[in-house]
């Protein structure tokens, strides 16, 4: 009879409450098989149909009495449990994960792999071939990327990660195992940066290896964090610079005298104060321009931003062909802005439009509003609220930007 045989007969007798162990020994002997009241229990948990299922394992007190002393107070006390389970291959495999280390097992006898496993905890788990293959840095940084991040923020959020992470990370660390890296090493690499004054490069890569580093910590593959230690630079970062009331005339004048696709976007931008990202969500609602908020979090509600629309703009609304200025690319957008005026991002367009509305006497707190900055300290909730909620108060100071270009 083989042991599969055997099983399911156990399985079947055991299924039976007036059958005892005893009575069950006796079916087995019957059988010709040798077997005791450990491996009886054993094979009862680990019937066919409940294999691959763990059963947690008790220890006697001389299989206790051979365990090195802190892992003989956890299983006696329960603070550790050991799961034995028998594989498709009739092996027995006893495990327990104490302290993020998992000590194992294992063997066709579970007398042995109960023997086996309390070597391990003297000696400690056996290496496997996973432990012995060196853990790429950039291997882990890609994993935590696409397991932890990636599921959280926006793709145009984790496009900028990768762009960093290429550019930046990938070929510096290609062959370098995670445990292998330093805060040496990591500090000259942002020393590099700094030098050749790219400080928001240095800022990025910084703001990507650290959590990355944390996580390896917790993961327990390091004891601390390598950038713990890394001193970033400190640099004034740039603020945007509102196009000049010249410049503001030569996009003007491209648009009537062209009607240039991207002059077209320019001058949208430049009086409504729209991020360049936000363009392809934009919707006209009569007297009203609303765009959905870049600045949005992944899982949370959208927000949507709502401009009147100001006499300035009226004027050129007919040269403008909204629809399809939405279906430009952002970035494709931004290259062309040189093409009319130098030195100057997308950005700049939004900081004009702020400058301009300030410029005519339009109050600061309706110009928030308008570019979806959160209210300051000088500007309460409830008076945030009460002028979102008064189109009536918008329409009247949006009248305000009304000057000759």
């Amino acid at each position: 009879m083989t042991q599969e045989e055997l099983l399911k007969i156990v399985h079947t007798l055991r299924s039976n409450d007036n059958c005892s162990d005893a009575d069950l020994c006796e079916v087995i002997k019957a059988a010709n098989q040798t077997i005791n009241l450990q491996n009886l229990a054993t094979l009862i948990k680990t019937s066919p149909e409940q294999k691959s299922k763990n059963e947690a394992l008790k220890f006697t007190k001389m299989e206790l009495s051979k365990m090195p002393q802190k892992f003989k107070k956890l299983f006696t006390y329960n603070k550790a449990i050991a799961h034995v389970r028998l594989t498709s291959r009739n092996v027995y495999e006893v495990r327990c994960m104490i302290d993020r280390v998992c000590y194992f097992g294992s063997s066709k006898d579970l007398e042995v792999a109960k023997a086996k496993f309390i070597e391990s905890l003297k000696n400690g788990p056996a290496k496997t071939k996973q432990d012995k293959r060196k853990l790429l840095f950039n291997e882990y940084f890609m994993r935590w990327l696409d397991t932890v991040k990636k599921p959280y923020i926006k793709d145009s959020t984790y496009d900028g990660y990768m762009q960093v992470y290429k550019c930046n990370i990938e070929s510096v660390f290609k062959e370098l195992a995670l445990a292998e890296i330093d805060s040496f090493f990591l500090q000259n690499l942002i020393n590099d940066f700094t030098q050749s004054e790219h400080y928001r490069t240095a800022k990025k890569v910084y703001n990507l290896l650290s959590p990355c580093f944390d996580y390896a910590v917790a993961d327990g593959l390091l004891d601390r964090n390598p950038m713990a230690k890394v001193v970033i630079p400190k640099y004034e970062i740039k603020q945007g610079c509102p196009i000049t009331h010249e410049e503001e005339i030569i996009l003007v004048s491209a648009l009537k005298k062209t009607k240039n696709i991207y002059a077209q976007a320019f001058v949208f931008l430049t009086y409504t104060g729209l991020r360049v990202g936000e363009l392809s969500s934009v919707k006209q609602d009569g007297d009203w321009f609303e765009a959905v908020t870049e600045k949005e979090r992944k899982g949370l509600k959208a927000k949507i931003r709502k401009i009147p629309v100001s006499p300035n703009l009226k004027r050129l609304l007919p040269l403008i062909d909204v629809d399809a200025i939405k279906k430009l690319n952002k970035n494709t957008i931004s290259r062309h802005l040189s093409d009319f005026i130098e030195n100057h991002h997308t950005h700049d367009l939004r900081h004009t439009f702020v400058t301009r509305a300030q410029e005519v006497g339009i109050r600061r707190e309706i110009v928030s509003l308008w570019v979806g900055h959160a209210a300051d300290s000088s500007i309460t909730t409830t008076v945030y609220t009460h002028l979102d909620q008064n189109r009536e108060i918008q329409l009247q100071e949006i009248k305000k930007f009304d000057y000759a270009v």
